[in-house]
């Protein structure tokens, strides 16, 4: 199956990564975590986005999509949980889990019915665009015309003039 050019690819795979970091984020926010400075949520949004584009060169099924942003949303909890350690008091951990879950799933959806369509038109485009031509193989050894062959002395007889400068000049 045949993948759209290297730039479609990652643009592909960085929007899955900021969709995954930034729905992350909102959903540790949402289960009363806390989230640290602005700064490092969006090193950590960048960090997601490079590591997902490790799978541009695979079309990103929902198998795919779900343990790719599963497993992302397992990271971001950590790295933002980890980052915040202290809490005024602590998130409950069902309503954390709840969110996290919901935002996986949205996520995997979206993302996938996204993938479908942007493959789908990448395909329908360069199907329609002139294709390059391609050089068949040879079958057959290549034959190369050549003049007849005269002989040297006749050419030469042909070329070399005998003739010298006119004999008042000498």
């Amino acid at each position: 199956m045949t993948l759209p050019t290297a730039p479609l690819r990652r643009t592909r795979c960085a929007a899955v990564g900021v969709v995954n970091g930034t729905l992350a984020v909102l959903a540790h926010s949402s289960a009363d975590g806390r989230l640290p400075d602005a700064g490092l949520v969006f090193s950590l949004v960048a960090l997601l986005t490079w590591a997902t584009t490790g799978f541009a060169r695979h079309e990103l099924t929902w198998t795919r999509l779900l343990v790719l942003i599963g497993g992302g949303q397992l990271a971001m909890h950590v790295l933002v949980s980890l980052a915040v350690s202290r809490h005024d008091h602590a998130p409950d951990p069902a309503h954390m889990i709840a969110s996290h879950v919901l935002a996986t799933v949205l996520a995997v959806a979206v993302l996938t019915a996204a993938e479908r369509t942007v493959l789908t038109l990448a395909r329908a485009i360069a199907a329609a665009l002139p294709r390059r031509f391609t050089v068949l193989p040879a079958t057959a050894p290549l034959v190369v015309a050549t003049p007849s062959r005269r002989p040297a002395s006749i050419v030469f007889l042909d070329v070399l003039s005998w003739r010298g400068p006119p004999a008042e000049q000498v």
